[in-house]
């Protein structure tokens, strides 16, 4: 693989930079995405019952992705500092203690989900046919968390030693294996919801193949070995693990558990129907999230650029490029989402009653489209310019402390409608917070965060 010219974070064409940064990461999160949305598709047309059920399992398989997400940050985080000592050897240590520590946690989990699967979905509200699925899906996936943590690991690997692109192209090309996987599995083979996660199985199977040619083949410039962790000296090395993974995962961790508690409500407010009708919009509302969320990740290496030098004119204008691009985007998909919400819902299911449903559901989660475009970009100034409280404060609130008790209030209030009105008004709130700690702290200058 030819090595690639670094970008120059100082390129004074501001917007062409940003776009060239966030591109990639958008293109990664983005085929995430529309592989979730794809996966919907199908199971929906398999059955319902099955796409209620695989809802249910998310909240368990977010906790797999927080801890893969705890693991990978710090594994990047050291393999960049490592490598910006110009000391290759402490990044290779770095990155096969966080594959050891995935295959550790992964059997764990993999143990944790075999044995209590049934209970964790009868906690969720899952019965009928409904838990029949839901505990396929789960057995199947928790079976191979080993697979999840590695990939997801692997994929922060390759971004902390500069190769962003390989990481997206090895998503893209397991993504789309995915989608090509899930017709053949789950109707030629009439292996329904067992389809839909054997295909994720055999998709993460082959991005760790990539990986595995991508590290022999000494193709970057971190070379993970066992022989490397022998020369470890481990409690200084597993601090790290501590100090920035458990901060890194908690976000996910929290969302986890507003989610779940909203299936649970589901499960109360609402029928099997109303479930997959709630399944099939939060997959579409994704399609706008995730995107945004993957142009803050690629455009905040600019702003941290600018920080570090002390530009504050620099910074400003930074900053309100991505503001630009990412409120334009999504208040975009929030009108789509608004007055097309019927449409949308009609590419998954052809019931009336359902798709008119649905659409209801798209009018109130527009809102949290629209929000997530204005408070994001706030969160990764917070970020560069090292205010990790404020940043914290912004980043936990829409899917944490904010939601969570309107999660558990709302539905009981107003009934099922409150399940989709606690992220619409907790994204609503969360965006007030960023604008008035944005705005409150303004004149303090990134350099001044950075030396306090």
């Amino acid at each position: 693989m030819r090595k690639r010219e670094l970008p120059d974070l100082n390129d004074p064409a501001i917007m062409r930079l940003i776009l060239r940064l966030a591109l990639p990461s958008v293109a990664g999160l983005s085929i995430n995405a529309i592989n979730q949305v794809v996966d919907a598709f199908f199971v929906s047309h398999y059955a319902l019952s099955a796409m209620a059920g695989v809802t249910l399992s998310i909240p368990c398989f977010m906790l797999v992705g927080a801890i893969g997400h705890g693991l990978g940050i710090t594994a990047s985080t050291e393999i960049g500092r490592a490598l910006g000592h110009g000391n290759a050897n402490d990044a290779t240590r770095a990155a096969s203690l966080a594959l050891a520590l995935a295959i550790i946690f992964g059997i764990v989990v993999a143990a944790l989900i075999f044995l209590f699967h049934v209970p964790i979905l009868h906690i969720l509200g899952a019965s009928g046919d409904v838990f029949g699925e839901a505990a396929i899906y789960m057995r199947i996936l928790g079976a191979c968390a080993v697979l999840v943590l590695l990939q997801i690991v692997c994929d922060f690997i390759a971004i902390g030693e500069g190769n962003s692109r390989f990481s997206m192209y090895t998503l893209i090309g397991s993504f789309g294996l995915n989608m090509a996987l899930d017709p053949i599995l789950i109707f030629s083979f009439d292996m329904g919801v067992a389809g839909a996660a054997w295909a994720t199985v055999i998709s993460q199977i082959a991005a760790l193949g990539a990986y595995l040619c991508y590290f022999r083949k000494r193709l970057g410039r971190v070379h993970p070995a066992l022989s490397a962790l022998r020369q470890l000296k481990w409690r200084p090395a597993l601090y790290p693990f501590a100090k920035l993974g458990i901060p890194a995962s908690s976000t996910t961790v929290l969302a986890s558990v507003c989610f779940a508690i909203l299936m649970q409500a589901a499960n109360v407010h609402g029928t099997e129907d109303e479930l997959a009708g709630l399944a099939i919009s939060l997959r579409i509302v994704l399609l706008a999230i995730l995107p945004i969320i993957g142009f803050c990740l690629g455009a905040q290496p600019i702003l941290s650029y600018a920080a570090g030098a002390h530009n504050q004119n620099r910074f400003d204008a930074v900053f309100k490029g991505i503001v630009l691009y990412c409120t334009g985007f999504s208040l975009s998909c929030a009108l789509i989402a608004f007055l097309f919400g019927d449409l949308l819902i009609t590419a998954f299911v052809d019931r009336a009653e359902l798709v008119e449903f649905g659409g209801h559901l798209l009018d109130i989660l527009a809102i949290q489209i629209a929000c997530i475009g204005i408070y994001q970009p706030m969160v990764s100034r917070f970020q560069a310019a090292n205010n990790a409280r404020h940043a914290a404060m912004v980043s936990m609130a829409p899917q944490g402390y904010i939601q969570i008790p309107l999660a558990i209030l709302l539905p009981m209030a107003v009934g099922f409608d409150g399940i989709v009105m606690a992220p619409a008004l907790a994204a609503v709130l969360t965006t007030l917070l960023a604008v008035f700690l944005t705005f409150s702290g303004i004149r303090s200058l990134p350099i001044k965060e950075l030396s306090s």
